[in-house]
Formats: C-alpha cells, structure tokens, sequence
C-alpha cells in the first residue's frame, strides 16, 4: 500500500517542514513563558513534534480502510474516535516518558505536564484533525488525477482508434484500384504488370510499415508518393505528368504517413479518368513562419465528368488532420479555371 507522504520526496520533505516548525514553536512557547528551563523545553517541543509525526504517518493505514467505503458514517466516526484516543494517548506518554527520563530535575516538569494535560489533549485532537483532513484532501486529489489520466488514456486510444479506422478505410481502396490495374495489365502488358507488382510491394510496405498513427518527415511521404505516381504511369504511360516545386525548409517537417496520398489518388481519379488530354498533377510546398504548406493541383474536363466520387478520401484526411494536429491543421479545396486545388495547412510545432 502506497503511502501518500512517504512515496513522494517532495511531500515527504513539506511533512518533516511542517513538524520542524511545530516542533520549534511549541519549544520556544515552553521556554518564554514557563520556568522549565530551555533544554527541557526544547526536548518536549521536538519531542511530541517528532513522535506526533511518526504516529501521523501510521494513522494513514487505518484511515485508508476507513476510506474503502464499507461501513455507516456512524461506525467510521467511532473508529476515527477510536484511533484518535490512541494515538493521543501513545503520544503523550512517550513524550512525558522521554522527556522525565533526559532532564536533570523532572519534579518542574511534571508540575507543568498536569497542568498543561487538557491543553496537550485538546492540541492533540486538533491535531490529529488536521492530519485526517490532510489525507482525505491528499486522497481526494490522487482520485482526481486516477481519473483525469485514466480519461485521458481513454481518449487517446479512442484517438488512436479512430486514425486507425481512417487509415484502413484509404490503404484497401487503393490497394484493390492496383490489384485491378495489375490485373489487366498481366494480360495486355505482363512486363509493366510485373513493374508494378514491384512498386506496389514497396509502396505497400511503407503504407503499413507503422501501425500507428505517427509523424513522418515530409521528405519521405515524398518520396513514397512519387513511388505511388510511378505505379500509376504504368497504368496511365505519358498521360500522367507530375511537376514538384518543393521549398527545402519543408522537407524535415513532420506530417502523419499517407496523409497526402488520398489527394495524389484524388487528382489522378478526377484528372486522367475524367480527361483524355495530358493531365498536369502540380505539387507546390513551401515553408512559412506559422506553418507549411502543400498544395496539389490538377487540370480536369469540366465537360467530361463521368466518375463521381463520394467524397471519403478527403474526409478521411480532414478528419485525420484534425485529430493528429488537434485542428490547428486544415485542407481546403477549390476548383477555378478547370483545376482543381487541395490545400494542406500543417501548423509548426
């Protein structure tokens, strides 16, 4: 059982304080205003300070069991009765013992002990008070913190769930688009089918190379990306065009993994599927003071609109974007002048 005083050192060195300074008033008390001389004030100060707080310390144990929560409030008030008249009572006799049996001339102090007995009971309990107080605040608040970390344990493997969750919805997607382009290639073209099976096994091990939701630098999602867009050429050849414009201050920047490849896979979709002209995929990143930002762009037919989407890839990376950067990230998309844009705001830290 975790003592709430003794675990921690810095609460261990506030209590033996708090005893130090008890202990030296109630001896400086003794000695201005009675005749007992100093060095047996000073040995009854410290003391009933250090044997209070030995005691004190022990009074944790039964009052931890009090606290478990059996028994009616009348029964725990006997017991804290109980308790209390004991150690008060241990107290002031190994404080009247000890002291008798160090000072030269006991016959003073005695005197002064009978007649400060009800003062020394009254300060006891009042004492012992405090002291139950104090563990009960101290219990109060280590409830409070249990609690807090345990919620916020809770919320994070909720988080972490939910990345989770977002990512397995993107990685198949693309991955059955692949098999199904790998698929028609084996029999028109089995030497790019067999391309890309390779780049594909390569992109794919990085994809699900980290099981959790963790940063990487923006210069290796990069590199991956342009692998993802080599594995469409194969399926698209000349008609798919890729032009970088990348400020080198951005490439240590961390981003979550595969964050940017439903945008890749969303400019291709809506680009050379829906175009039979050259489509210009545009990735201009740069680096500000408050962040960095990725943007990709692509030309599209407005006329020749024959795959709608539904729009989960995007949301994904919204959705992940602000759990990951707790919404200080963004993505926001336009379309102007037959292109298509999607912007990536990743705040620095």
């Amino acid at each position: 059982m975790i003592h709430p005083i003794t675990a921690y050192r810095s609460r261990f060195i506030i209590w033996w304080l708090i005893w130090f300074i008890i202990g030296l008033g109630q001896s400086l008390l003794l000695f201005f205003v009675t005749d007992i001389g100093i060095l047996a004030s000073f040995i009854d100060g410290f003391s009933s300070s250090l044997f209070y707080s030995f005691l004190a310390i022990a009074i944790w144990f039964p009052l931890k069991q009090l606290n478990s929560g059996t028994g009616s409030i009348l029964m725990v008030l006997l017991n804290h009765l109980i308790i209390a008249l004991a150690t008060i009572t241990i107290w002031l006799f190994g404080v009247r013992l000890f002291t008798i049996s160090i000072i030269s001339n006991p016959g003073i102090y005695l005197e002064l002990w009978d007649q400060s007995l009800y003062y020394r009971l009254a300060g006891g309990f009042f004492i012992y008070i405090v002291i139950t107080l104090t563990y009960y605040l101290i219990i109060s608040f280590d409830n409070i913190n249990r609690k807090n970390i345990r919620e916020a344990k809770l919320e994070n493997m909720l988080r972490e769930t939910e990345l989770m969750m977002l990512r397995s919805q993107i990685n198949p997607h693309f991955l059955f688009n692949s098999l199904n382009s790998v698929s028609s290639l084996t029999i028109t073209n089995p030497d790019k089918a067999r391309e890309m099976v390779i780049k594909l096994s390569d992109f794919m091990r990085y994809a699900l190379s980290r099981k959790e939701e963790k940063a990487v630098p923006l210069e290796k999602e990069l590199i991956n990306m342009r692998l993802y867009m080599d594995i469409e050429k194969v399926r698209f050849g000349d008609r798919l065009i890729l032009e970088e414009k990348i400020d080198k201050k951005a490439l240590g920047v961390n981003i979550p993994n595969m964050i940017l490849q439903p945008l890749y896979e969303n400019a291709v979709k809506h680009g050379v599927y829906e175009s039979v002209e050259n489509v210009v995929i545009n990735v201009n990143i740069f680096k500000k003071d408050t962040g960095t930002i990725i943007t990709i762009t692509n030309n599209y037919d407005p006329e020749n609109i024959t795959t709608r989407g539904t729009g989960t890839g995007l949301k994904n990376v919204i959705r992940r974007l602000d759990l990951f950067y707790n919404k200080e990230a963004s993505l926001i998309t336009r379309k102007e002048n037959d292109k298509f844009t999607a912007e990536i705001f990743i705040p620095e830290r």
